[in-house]
């Protein structure tokens, strides 16, 4: 069991030994310095608070992100092979198997053989799930204006562009 959330605080501990924490304090917030040195951990705090906001949002039209990613995937290629959703999505094959029936199941989409390759499985959007994806889209937009109005046109493309270094290291 955890004890009640503190408050986060980007402050520098206090060098007075009365304002220092003690074991067993549990008033006032911690002392987070050391990972506030920490690039990969501003990294990782602001993408959690995107993903639960974004999530929220999905929420509100019953998607999960896999299954907006997926619908956005096959928007953009119709047609596209299961396999490269899943390597595009970075999602395990077994997994995109699970997803791929799921959305056949709720007829976002349709799911037939490659005309290339008989093995492979090309996936496609129902109109359901064009209206579905629709719908998500302008739920992710509103979090995605939020976010932008944050920065400056210039800051926006360098924050991109930083992203994609780390994504890509």
């Amino acid at each position: 069991m955890t004890g009640p959330k503190r408050p986060f605080t980007n402050r520098e501990p206090s060098r007075d030994k009365a304002a220092t924490h003690r074991p067993g304090d549990t008033d006032g917030a911690l002392d987070q310095s050391r990972l506030e040195r920490n690039l990969g951990f501003h990294v990782a705090r602001a993408h959690a608070r995107l993903r639960r906001q974004l999530l929220a949002r999905l929420g509100q039209c019953e998607l999960t992100l896999a299954e907006y990613s997926l619908l956005a995937i096959i928007e953009a290629n119709d047609g596209v092979m299961q396999g490269q959703a899943a390597e595009a999505l970075e999602i395990a094959p077994p997994n995109m198997a699970h997803l791929v029936q799921r959305m056949l199941q709720r007829r976002f989409i349709t799911r037939a053989r490659s005309p290339r390759d008989g093995r492979a499985r090309t996936l496609s959007l129902t109109a359901a799930g064009r209206t579905r994806l629709a719908r998500a889209e302008a739920l992710a937009g509103e979090q995605e204006a939020r976010l932008a109005a944050l920065f400056s046109a210039r800051e926006r493309t360098l924050l991109r562009a930083l992203l994609t270094r780390i994504r890509n290291m």
